[in-house]
């Protein structure tokens, strides 16, 4: 028969400063993202048909302030699928 002693028992610890920050790190992230992408449909919808040149100036316009950096190869890519009318999400 087994005997537990107090001292064997481990309690639930607070979390420390560091495992509170990541995850409230994490949360501010994944809001940033989805805002980023509820403003990249916007913009699809509302630049639809037009150059893909003016749509990638106001993509570059629009996702620059929200921290979002895309190499300029997905940022044509999405201008151009935009463009189109074609479906769009970020990379």
């Amino acid at each position: 028969m087994a005997v537990t002693t107090a001292s064997s028992v481990s309690t639930p610890r607070p979390l420390t400063q560091a495992a509170r920050n990541s995850g409230a790190a994490r949360q501010i992230k994944e809001q940033r993202r989805r805002y980023a992408s509820a403003v990249l449909q916007s913009l699809a919808s509302s630049q639809q048909g037009r150059p893909a040149a003016q749509v990638q100036r106001v993509l570059r316009g629009a996702l620059k302030p929200l921290g979002v950096r895309l190499t300029p190869g997905a940022l044509h890519q999405l201008a151009a699928n935009i463009s189109a009318g074609q479906p769009v999400e970020l990379p």
